[in-house]
C-alpha cells in the first residue's frame, strides 16, 4: 500500500537494523526488539523506504511513530513479529481514517472529529499516510513530535472549552443486537474482536441459530475474566508462601474493612485437577458453583470438576451464593470419594472501572467513539473523556426520569397514576424517560381471550391507550427522549415462558404494536433488556429482572453458616415463620444497618463482584449463547439502573459504580419514580398519592 515508483526496495539484513532500532526504541521509548521483531521491521522498512533508509531521518520517524502506536495500544515491552504487523496494519487503518477529511494538518474541530471517527488520542499528531504517496514523503511531510514534547498540547486540550462540543452527538442507546463482540484470550490477556454474522444475497442473516462453541464460550470467558481480576488483587502479588489457614481469613478482612490497608499472606490458586495425588492437603480453588448428576454441590473449571461437602463451610457474609455464582473456596481434598471438604467460601474481589479499563487497554468495547473492525480496533480517547466530563459537570440541568417496574397498561389505577406523573413532568419536561415493563399484567401468549380478542391485539390496544394519553403532553413527547425496556411478560419470551423466566437478552417490542406511539412521541427508543446508554463520559446499564427473588429460592444452604431465614416481596420483610423474629431484629448492635439496606447492599455486591447481570446456570435463567457478551460488566458501568420488584427501593454505590433501584410503581397507593441527575450522580426519590 505504502509502495510507489519512487522507491526503490532493498533486501535490510536485520543486524544493520538493529542500531538504529535500539537507539530509538530501546533507549527512548523503553522497548525491547526480538529476533522475529527486528526482521520484521527490517522487511517493512527495506520494502517502503528502500535505499533512502540509510540517511537515517526518515527512518528514524517511521521508528518513533511505530513506538508510539506500540505504546498506545500497550502492547508490552517486547516487540515480536506479530506485533510489529498488527501495528503496521493498525497505521494503514489510521491512513484511511485521517486522509477521510478535507483538510487533516488543523486541529479544533478536524481532531474532534477524527476520535468520532475511532483514532486515538495522538492522532492529531500522527503521520497521514497517503494511498498515492510514498512513506518517505509522507514521513518528510508529516514531522513527529515525542510524547514528551506533547505535554505542553495536551495540558491546554484538556483545559479547552467544551462548548463547542455538542453532547446529543455523545448520546447512544445501545441494544443488545447492536453492541459489539469481543472474545477473551487468556494466553494474551486480551479482548480479540469478533465481526458480526454477514447477510447473504437475500439480506437475511447467515447461521440464524447460535453456535455450540458459543455455549462452551460463556463459561470459558467468565471463568478467565474472573480470574485475571482476582490475580490483579493485591492479595495475590506477594511472593511470600501460600498459608491455607490463613488467607480467607485475611481476604475475608480485607473485603469488610475495604478502607483499611491489611496485611495478608499470599495466596494462589490451583487447578481442579491438580488435586489428583494430593490427599489432605490444603487448597484454595475457583470455579463455578453447580450440581453434579448425583444432585450433590461441586465447583468446576476449565480444567474439571470435584465435588465439595459444605457441611463445615463458613461462608462470607454479605453476598449470595447461588448454582451459577463464581466463587472461591479454601480446603482440604481427600481422594476417598473424590471430595473437597470447604472450609471458607467466598465471592471473588471485585474492582474499579478505571483499573479494569486501564488493564484492557482503554478498548471501546461499546464502539462508543469509533466502531472497530477486523484490522483497527477502537480505543477510548482520554482527552475527548476529559472534555466529555467537564461538559457532564457544566450541564446541571439534564435530567433522567426512572419510571418504576410493571407499569401494567390494562390497569386502570396506573394508567390514573401516570395521567398524574406526565403532567407534573409535562411542566419541566426531562432529557430522559424511561418505561420499563412489563407493560401487561397478563403475559402474552397465543390463544383467545374470554372476550373473543386475541392477547397480541390486547396488547397493541395498551400502547394505541398510552399513546392517547401522552397526546395531551406536548412538551414532552416534543423533547423527550422515551426508553421503553421489556420486562417478563412481554413479547416474544411470554408466549413461551406465560411470564416465567424468559430467554436473556430480551428483544425490543415489535414495531407492529407500537406504531401509534412512534407517531406521537418525537423521540422514542425501544430497546432489548439489558439495554445500555452512551451518555458523555458515563456508561449507564438499565436491567430489568427480579434478581432477589431469584437469588432467594436458589440460595446455598449453610449448615454452619450464614442462612437465608426470610424473603423480601414489595417492600415487606417476610420471615418463613411469621411467628418468629430474628434474634438480630431484636438485638441490634450500635452499628448494625436495617435488614433492607443489608439485603440491597447483598445484591449489588454479588452482582458486581461476578461481574454479570445474571449470574445463574441455565436451568434458572437461560441465556442466548451468542449474546451472552451484552450481559458481562467487565469493566463495570458507571451507574446502572437494575430495576426489581423482589427489593426493596436503593440508592448504593459500591467500587465506585452507581445503583438504582425505582422498585414497584404502584406501592401502597403511591406512584413511584426516581430522578438522576448525571452532572452530579445524584438521585432523587419521588411519590405522587393517587
Amino acid at each position: 500500500m505504502f509502495t510507489t515508483g519512487n522507491v526503490l526496495p532493498v533486501k535490510i539484513q536485520p543486524p544493520l537494523l538493529r542500531p538504529l532500532a535500539y537507539r530509538v526504541l530501546s533507549r527512548k521509548y523503553g522497548l525491547s526488539i526480538k529476533s522475529d521483531g527486528l526482521s520484521a521491521l527490517a522487511e517493512f522498512v527495506g520494502t517502503n523506504i528502500g535505499n533512502n533508509w540509510r540517511q537515517g531521518s526518515v527512518t528514524i520517524r517511521f521508528l518513533e511513530q511505530f513506538a508510539t502506536v506500540w505504546k498506545q495500544q500497550e502492547r508490552g515491552l517486547f516487540i515480536d513479529k506479530d506485533g510489529v504487523k498488527e501495528v503496521i496494519q493498525e497505521m494503514k487503518e489510521r491512513e484511511k481514517v485521517e486522509w477521510s477529511h478535507e483538510d487533516y494538518t488543523q486541529h479544533g474541530d478536524d481532531v474532534l472529529r477524527q476520535k468520532n471517527d475511532g483514532s486515538s488520542d495522538d492522532d492529531d499528531n500522527e503521520m497521514p499516510m497517503a494511498a498515492d504517496s510514498s512513506l518517505q514523503n509522507v514521513l518528510l511531510s508529516s514531522p513527529i513530535r515525542a510524547p514528551m514534547d506533547r505535554s505542553e498540547h495536551d495540558q491546554s486540550s484538556r483545559l479547552e472549552s467544551s462548548k463547542n462540543l455538542n453532547w446529543r452527538d455523545y448520546f447512544k442507546v445501545i441494544n443488545c443486537s447492536q453492541q459489539q463482540k469481543f472474545l477473551y484470550n487468556p494466553d494474551k490477556m486480551q479482548f480479540i474482536f469478533v465481526p458480526n454474522k454477514k447477510e447473504n444475497a437475500l439480506g437475511s442473516f447467515t447461521g440464524f441459530l447460535p453456535d455450540i462453541k458459543d455455549k462452551v464460550q460463556m463459561f470459558l470467558t467468565r471463568y478467565y475474566l474472573t480470574k485475571d481480576r482476582v490475580m490483579r488483587n493485591e492479595n495475590f502479588q506477594s511472593n511470600d508462601m501460600f498459608n491455607p489457614l490463613s488467607s480467607m481469613v485475611s481476604l475475608q478482612n480485607e473485603l469488610s474493612n475495604a478502607g483499611q490497608q491489611l496485611q495478608s499472606n499470599s495466596m494462589s490458586i490451583t487447578p481442579i485437577k491438580n488435586l489428583l495425588g494430593r490427599d489432605a492437603q490444603n487448597f484454595l480453588l475457583l470455579g463455578l458453583l453447580n450440581k453434579n448428576f448425583k444432585g450433590n454441590w461441586s465447583l468446576e473449571d476449565p480444567s474439571g470438576s470435584v465435588e465439595i461437602n459444605i457441611s463445615q463451610t463458613i461462608p462470607t457474609q454479605g453476598h449470595y451464593y447461588a448454582p451459577g455464582c463464581m466463587v472461591l473456596v479454601e480446603g482440604i481434598y481427600y481422594s476417598v470419594g473424590n471430595k473437597f471438604h470447604v472450609t471458607s467460601m467466598t465471592l471473588p474481589p471485585g474492582e474499579r472501572r478505571e483499573i479494569t479499563l486501564e488493564t484492557i487497554g482503554n478498548l471501546d468495547l461499546l464502539g462508543i467513539h469509533g466502531l472497530s473492525n477486523n484490522n483497527f480496533i477502537a480505543r477510548l480517547d482520554k482527552d475527548l473523556k476529559i472534555r466529555l466530563h467537564l461538559l457532564e459537570k457544566e450541564l446541571t440541568d439534564h435530567r433522567f426520569v426512572i419510571l418504576g417496574a410493571d407499569l401494567f397498561l390494562d390497569d386502570l389505577r396506573i394508567m390514573t397514576a401516570l395521567s398524574k406523573i406526565l403532567q407534573k413532568l409535562n411542566d419541566d419536561p426531562p432529557n430522559l424517560l424511561i418505561w420499563q415493563g412489563s407493560f401487561t399484567s397478563i403475559p402474552v401468549f397465543a390463544s383467545m381471550s374470554s372476550r373473543n380478542i386475541s392477547s397480541s391485539t390486547q396488547y397493541k390496544n395498551n400502547f394505541d391507550a398510552l399513546a392517547t394519553l401522552l397526546l395531551r403532553f406536548d412538551d414532552l413527547t416534543e423533547n423527550t427522549t422515551m426508553i421503553f425496556v421489556p420486562g417478563p411478560n412481554d413479547l416474544w419470551g411470554s408466549m413461551l415462558s406465560l411470564g416465567a423466566s424468559g430467554t436473556l437478552p430480551q428483544d425490543p417490542i415489535p414495531g407492529a404494536f407500537t406504531k401509534k406511539i412512534n407517531k406521537v412521541c418525537k423521540n422514542v427508543i425501544w430497546s432489548s433488556n439489558p439495554t445500555r446508554i452512551a451518555y458523555l463520559s458515563q456508561e449507564i446499564v438499565i436491567f430489568r429482572d427480579d434478581l432477589t427473588g431469584r437469588f432467594k429460592r436458589n440460595y446455598l444452604q449453610f449448615p454452619c453458616g450464614e442462612n437465608e431465614d426470610s424473603y423480601v416481596d414489595n417492600d415487606n420483610i417476610i420471615t418463613k415463620d411469621t411467628d418468629i423474629v430474628p434474634i438480630d431484629e431484636l438485638v441490634k448492635e450500635p452499628d448494625q444497618l436495617q435488614r433492607k439496606i443489608q439485603e440491597s447492599r447483598k445484591l449489588v455486591k454479588t452482582i458486581l463482584d461476578q461481574g454479570h447481570l445474571s449470574p445463574f446456570v441455565d436451568s434458572l435463567r437461560p441465556v442466548s449463547w451468542g449474546l451472552d457478551h451484552t450481559l458481562t460488566l467487565c469493566p463495570i458501568p458507571s451507574t446502572m439502573i437494575l430495576c426489581d420488584t423482589t427489593s426493596t427501593q436503593f440508592d448504593l454505590t459500591y467500587n465506585g459504580c452507581k445503583v438504582v433501584n425505582p422498585g414497584s410503581f404502584i406501592h401502597n397507593r403511591r406512584a413511584r419514580y426516581m430522578e438522576y441527575i448525571p452532572s452530579s450522580k445524584k438521585t432523587i426519590q419521588e411519590e405522587i398519592y393517587f
